[in-house]
Parts: structure tokens; sequence; C-alpha cells
């Protein structure tokens, strides 16, 4: 099982929204009386405002043009390769950049290769006719919602309520829409028992993903307490809650540790003195547990028996005085 965020694509072409040419300050530039910092641009409680609700349809417009130019990284390419050899169970993103694609891959906060209605369940293809809408600031109506209307009012019936077209992403202080599948989905997984857990590029913030994680960490300990293992792979490292969690933990680029790793499963040679040195440390470990168990059995015997044989001898003792 993989999990990623947004590090693995850093390399991707993304350039950081922050940097002095990058999509807050253009969104700046283009609505210079708003004032909103990077989180509040991802967070549902900007559709309260009119001003704040522009800033973001603006800012989506332009990050879906900087994700259609994003190329897939070493790391997108080293999660295919496990698909491809049939080694990779799921793979959950935090991702929106949508770069995943061509794997099983479970979408955390949504995608941004599609937009949906703020009221009905209609979902379209996010297009460049939307992307230039949203670029203005504008909000486009939905068409579904639009259609029904229109056909309520040639029947003589009363107007409703039409939605707007939004981005398909999970924004904070919003539920996830396919929320249950998820968590179906995750459960599923669980009891499929995966012996191996590699996260990578996230910061580990969204308190959900933190619970998953540790659950299935502690599936692997448990049902491989041996073989099983769990590896982290980030920039920045980990804080002391993470250290029962994580087996190895890889400070560093995603895309420079799956090459390294890449080249040592290109090694067949030494993969197959690994698998073998591997194979003789179980061995040895299930040869050691069993000794110990053994040790362990006779140790709680001997005072049974001892507490006995005194008994008796008091006994016999205490007849001979008699």
């Amino acid at each position: 099982m993989v999990i990623t965020g947004a590090g693995i694509s850093c390399n991707s072409g993304i350039p950081d929204f922050r940097s002095s040419d990058g999509l807050y300050n253009l969104v700046k530039a283009k609505h210079p009386g708003t004032v909103l910092r990077g989180k509040e641009l991802f967070d549902a409680m900007l559709f309260k405002d009119e001003k704040t609700t522009r800033c973001f349809y603006t800012f989506m417009a332009e990050l879906k043009t900087l994700i259609e130019r994003a190329q897939p990284t070493a790391t997108h390419g080293f999660i295919r390769d496990m698909q491809d050899r049939g080694q990779l169970m799921r793979c959950y993103t935090q991702n929106i950049d949508c770069l995943e694609n061509g794997f099983p891959v479970v979408q955390l906060h949504g995608t941004m290769a599609q937009v949906r209605c703020t009221l009905c369940p209609a979902t379209y293809d996010f297009s460049s006719t939307l992307q230039d809408e949203f670029r203005s600031g504008d909000a486009p109506p939905c068409p579904q919602c639009t259609s029904n209307d229109e056909a309520r009012q040639r029947l003589g019936k009363r107007s409703l309520a039409t939605g707007t077209l939004r981005p398909s992403i999970v924004l904070y202080n919003e539920a996830h829409p396919n929320g249950e599948q998820i968590g179906a989905m995750q459960a599923t997984d669980l009891r499929k028992r995966p012996d191996l857990l590699i996260v990578m590029g996230t910061s580990l913030k969204i308190p959900a993903l933190k619970k998953y994680i540790k659950q299935v960490a502690k599936s692997i300990h448990t049902n491989h307490p041996r073989t099983g293992r769990v590896i982290f792979v980030n920039k920045t490292k980990s804080t002391k809650e993470w250290d029962p969690v994580f087996d190895y933990e890889v400070l560093g680029d995603a895309d420079t540790w799956v090459n390294l790793t890449s080249t040592k499963l290109d090694d067949t040679k030494a993969i197959a003195a690994a698998k073998l040195r591997l194979r003789e440390t179980i061995k040895r470990e299930e040869e050691q547990d069993a000794l110990s168990q053994r040790d362990d059995a006779d140790k709680e015997n001997r005072p049974v028996i001892t507490i006995r044989n005194s008994f008796r001898k008091q006994k016999q003792k205490n007849r001979k005085l008699l």
C-alpha cells in the first residue's frame, strides 16, 4: 500500500504557490482588494463572501493550467511499476493534480479533472471553457440545474434554485462527497492484511489520514511481525509520535529515493542474496523464539516442582519426629 502527499509532485513542474511568481501573488494582482492567506483559498468558509469566492475561482483556473502542464515524476513511475509487477494493493493520495492516473488510486481530497454542482449531483469535465469563466472569478451556472428549471418553467411550475459549478475537490471544513465509499474501501484493504506501507511526501497533519496510517501500520506489525515494514519518505522529519509507527524514515527527496531503490531492485543478484539473508535471519529468529519459549516454560514449572518436593520432605520429617 502507498500513501502520497504533495511532496511527490514537487518535481512535476508545478511551482511553489508562495514564490514571487506563484499563484498566490497572481491572485492578489487580479483581486487587490481581497486579502486571503494560502490556506484560506482551500477553506469552504470562503464561499460565504462574494469577494473571496471570486478569488477562489481565479486561483482554481490558474492551478488547473499549471496541472495541465505538469508531468508525472519518477515517484509516480515507481508506483506505476509496482502496479505492473502486481505488488500494489492500493494508492491513497492527498493530491488533486491527477498525476497518479494509471494505477489504482483513491483521491482523498478530490480531483481537478472535474467540476461538480454545488446543489445537484451533476459532474462535468473541467474544460478550457470553464477555466476561462473561472479565471474571471465567475461561478458558472450548472447546466443540469438550468435545464431542470427551464423544463419546470415550460410546464408553468415555479422556478427552483440553480446551483453553480466548482472544482470537484474537498476543502477544509467540508465533508468528502464519497466519504462513505472511501471508508468502506479502507476497511476492506485492512482486512487484506498488507505487508508493506510506503508513506511519501506528506506532512502528516490531516487527522483522518493520520489515524488510518497508524491502523495500517498496526495491522502490518501484527500480521507480519518478521517481514512487514512501514516506510516514511519525506524532506521533513516526523514527530516523536510516529517513532513506534515507522520502521524506516528516509529524509530527502522522494524521486531520489525511488531512483536509488529502483536501481537496487534491478540488481537481480543482489535481490536474490538479500532474500536469502532474510530467510536465514527469519529462521534464526524462529529458532531463538522456540528456545526462549521452552526456557520460559521450564522457569514456570520449576518453582512448582520445588515447592512440592520441599513439602513432601518436611512432611516426612514431621512423621519421624512423631
